[in-house]
């Protein structure tokens, strides 16, 4: 079993810019006091861009020959999603069962912050999602079911941006050398409705802790009015709540660790 450990550290960010209607704010990870909080394996990798990861450290990517903690940013552990306090859910402040998308979902690490919007305002940034699963050295009775992805939320509401079988580019340049990547894509969500909104990010294991995924987020900016650009949006997760009673009676019986598109 994994060690559970909450890293609810606080990341950083430039100060929030008042512009014209057109112009745009950046939510940088500046170093400094910060409205950036994180879970697990959290990395500014410098001022526009975060690292997360699913590696615990323990005993992650073995069978790929990778030394412990290889896959590993920060050198903080990823976290439990469930069951065991303090967890990813609860710093989401989410039930755990809605990060059980195409599987049971053991670990991951996050970061969130709250924003305040007008209607019609809206949250653009740009994301890379890499991943071990597609390896060919990953093989086992469960292989193709390890379905880790990664995602954005919106208050409780869990928006899936990536999953290994998005990851279909071979790794070009980064931090890491990691299987398979999606490559960078941006992404832009709207804000319906005037309010207080909690947004994160995060990448979430599947169905197994042993293969490490990644996420870099970068570029987020926000913007107080429409630029008239159009980017489809990404699967929003409305099925989650099928697998809610799989995820309760799993935890209870485990207690262990248990392209342009609009969102």
């Amino acid at each position: 079993m994994k060690n559970i450990i909450k890293v609810a550290n606080l990341l950083t960010w430039g100060g929030l810019i008042i512009s014209s209607p057109a112009q745009a704010a950046d939510l940088d990870f500046n170093n400094g006091t910060s409205p950036w909080s994180a879970f697990g394996d959290v990395y500014v990798a410098k001022p526009k861009e975060v690292l997360l990861s699913t590696d615990a450290i323990l005993d992650d990517d073995i069978q790929l020959g990778a030394i412990s903690g290889q896959f590993n940013f920060s050198g903080q552990p990823a976290g439990e999603v469930g069951f065991v306090s303090p967890n990813l859910a609860e710093f989401l402040g989410i039930d755990a069962s809605l990060l059980d998308i195409n599987g049971f979902a053991y670990e991951g690490s996050a970061i969130k912050r709250t924003i305040d919007v007008k209607a019609g305002d809206s949250l653009i940034f740009q994301r890379n999602f890499l991943t071990n699963e597609n390896s060919a050295l990953v093989s086992g009775s469960f292989r193709g079911s390890l379905n880790d992805y990664s995602f954005f939320l919106v208050n409780d509401e869990i928006k899936k941006l990536a999953d290994i079988n998005d990851a279909t580019q071979s790794l070009s340049n980064f931090i890491v050398a990691f299987d398979k990547e999606t490559e960078i894509q941006t992404f832009k969500h709207t804000f319906n409705q005037a309010g207080t909104y909690t947004i994160g990010f995060g990448v979430v294991d599947i169905d197994d802790f042993t293969v490490s995924s990644a996420l870099s987020i970068q570029n987020v900016t926000f913007k107080s009015s429409s630029t008239g650009e159009t980017i489809p949006e990404p699967t929003t997760i409305l099925g989650a709540f099928v697998s809610m009673g799989f995820g309760v009676l799993s935890r209870k019986n485990q207690g262990m660790k248990t392209n342009k598109n609009q969102v």
